[in-house]
């Protein structure tokens, strides 16, 4: 536990006969920016406030550079919060907001002159110290919350979804400068979110909640490449799903559909013989070729009669009626060719999807051992 910055030790959250967090197992190493992300209601706001101290566990243990800090209050904590309201002083300029808590502290006034420059020049606000937040725009409004709380030097910075009161482009531009501040700070960010895609651009880790428990932690790409349940498959971006028995097609599962439909599973992906098993395949695997059209061998096949399309701009998504699956598959593809007026595929044709065997996902039977029983390391 001492390895970590922060460790949650079997931590539960009952509110009454309702169960937040079910005894959450996770570790947090130190200068890691780890982010707790899911749907609402799954707990991840919960679990910030309990390490923030704004809540008290119902039973287990939560260490703060290896010292148990489950009954102690916020201010005993060397930790700061940044909330998505802001919560600035309106009546305070800028340089009088990110001082406000060093004052409270009674230290000297050119530690506090020196630290509140320093934390300004990070968030490349130093032009604008004697602004008051209702001159500045939303982006600075929360860099100057963040800064207020990095000016206390925390051992871990908490951000609760503080990126949600901004419009698309701005939270992606504040996404990047995020991560590089947590790059120059050096301390450990954990950060709340329900927003999948802000999560996979900052994040070195995640963990993906759901119905308060932990489904799965990993780096991105592991979430996003090899989901280890159906939740954390549908959640983390798009999956199709298909459901079926697997036959032995010498070093593979075969799912054979008839009339030469067939998808494959390489032996490495898991799938008993002759059992029933769920795959998940991303949108972005997935090729359309003509009927008719030679299909390259050893690709999982499926034929179907396309639906809508929806053009992205870098993308066009298809939705895709499969027949022998009795679902609509959806399809994504790049537009790498010069926009025409002639879109390649129109609803009503008839279209063969294909994938490569390895883009496809064993996922285990629902209910069974999911994140919990992930190394929290």
């Amino acid at each position: 536990m001492d390895d970590f910055a922060i460790y949650l030790d079997g931590v539960t959250k009952r509110f009454g006969p309702v169960t937040a967090v079910e005894r959450m197992d996770l570790g947090i190493a130190r200068g890691e920016f780890f982010s707790l992300l899911g749907p609402s209601g799954c707990g991840k706001t919960t679990t910030l406030r309990m390490i923030a101290g704004f809540e008290e566990p119902s039973e287990g243990a939560i260490f703060l550079d290896g010292t148990d800090v489950a009954k102690l209050p916020p201010f005993r904590r060397n930790v700061n919060t940044v909330f998505q309201s802001y919560a600035l002083f309106p009546h305070l300029n800028v340089e009088k907001n990110v001082a406000f808590g060093l004052k409270r502290k009674k230290l000297a006034r050119h530690e506090i002159k020196r630290r509140v420059t320093d934390a300004l020049r990070l968030v490349e606000l130093e032009e604008r110290r004697q602004y008051k937040p209702s001159q500045l725009s939303g982006g600075m409004q929360q860099r100057v919350a963040l800064a207020r709380a990095l000016v206390n030097l925390p051992s871990v910075l908490l951000l609760d979804e503080p990126l949600g009161a901004l419009d698309l482009k701005l939270r992606r531009q504040m996404q990047l400068e995020l991560k590089h501040i947590h790059k120059d700070v050096g301390i450990t960010f954990i950060y709340v979110t329900h927003d999948q895609e802000e999560a996979l651009t900052m994040s070195d880790r995640i963990a993906v909640m759901n119905a308060g428990r932990v489904e799965q932690v990993g780096v991105p790409e592991d979430l996003y490449e090899h989901p280890a349940t159906r939740f954390v498959a549908g959640f983390i971006g798009t999956s199709n799903f298909i459901e079926g028995s697997l036959e032995r097609d010498g070093d593979h599962g075969l799912m054979n559909l008839g009339e030469g439909q067939r998808v494959l599973v390489p032996a490495a992906a898991g799938g008993s013989a002759g059992g029933p098993v769920e795959l998940a395949v991303r949108p972005e695997k997935i090729r359309l070729y003509e009927v008719g059209q030679e299909v390259p061998e050893g690709l999982c096949l499926l034929r179907g009669k396309v639906r809508d399309v929806v053009y992205l701009g870098m993308t066009t998504q298809y939705t895709i009626e499969v027949p022998v699956l009795s679902r609509q598959f959806t399809v994504l593809e790049q537009n790498v060719e010069a926009a025409s007026d002639q879109t390649l595929w129109v609803p009503g044709e008839e279209t063969q999807l294909a994938w490569h065997p390895s883009h496809n996902r064993v996922l285990p039977a629902e209910g069974s051992a999911g994140a919990q029983e992930e190394d929290a390391a």
